[in-house]
């Protein structure tokens, strides 16, 4: 990265006109209380998650830099540029995160061209993230979001989220002083950043006891910047994917 990034608060949406992305936005109560309300009961009681989002690197030991519990939703794009479903993920676990990821590229103003990766993450006491990113550094017109879907936290549990200046691998980066950034764990809160920025989430602290930390993520390696005729049919009606 060229600069160091700064987190900047927003009201509300805007649309993106130059990229990369420069700072961490951060925009709070991005869905009505009903939709956040509702979504994050239905990812509470699904039965899909299992622990398996995984970030790895080259440790002789073989094992994982992290592991958190996980979900994929969605993944690339099918022939007709939709971003695919993964196979075993019911209809029902599907059509809301659609929602989302269109919901995002109309309220920011551009299109996936190389979709990478929709999914769910939650970490449990101990299940630190480690330093890692998102896209590969060629890849400028990239986005990253973050939305957090828990009804309910309180400071005191932590769950930040913490961005790097370099890329180092491991638990290490979390101790060496590297960090650039960081931005609370908060229900209903939506990030956006550029995905080559390294970065990494804390898990919840002894205080949450058994409270898990739910993220959504959705990010793309490359995106083209539109104009927001492009999301409408010829009826003038907002049509999701």
């Amino acid at each position: 990265m060229d600069s160091t990034p700064e987190v900047v608060f927003i009201d509300k949406p805007f649309r993106v006109e130059t990229l990369p992305l420069k700072d961490i936005y951060v925009l709070d109560n991005w869905l009505p209380s009903s939709l956040h309300y509702f979504y994050d009961t239905q990812i509470s009681r699904a039965n899909f998650w299992s622990k398996g989002n995984e970030v790895r690197g080259d440790s002789p030991t073989g094992l994982p830099h992290h592991q958190f519990w996980g979900v994929s939703i969605l993944s690339g794009y099918d022939k007709n540029k939709r971003p695919m479903s993964v196979d075993d993920i019911e209809d029902k676990y599907t059509y809301f995160p659609r929602y989302l990821n269109k919901k995002l590229q109309t309220e920011f103003g551009f299109k996936w061209e190389r979709f990478q990766f929709m999914g769910l993450n939650s970490q449990t006491q101990g299940l630190h993230g480690t330093c890692h990113q998102d896209c590969p550094p060629e890849d400028e017109w990239n986005i990253s979001f973050l939305y957090y879907t828990n009804k309910f936290w309180e400071d005191s549990w932590g769950g930040d989220l913490r961005f790097y200046s370099t890329t180092e691998h491991g638990i290490h980066a979390r101790d060496n002083n590297k960090e650039v950034a960081s931005v609370k764990f908060k229900p209903n809160r939506l990030i956006m950043f550029d995905g080559r920025i390294p970065h990494g989430a804390d898990a919840p602290t002894a205080k949450a006891r058994y409270v898990d930390r739910k993220s959504v993520v959705v990010r793309g390696d490359e995106v083209r910047l539109v104009d927001k005729e492009e999301f409408y049919d010829a009826n003038d009606r907002l049509s999701y994917i």
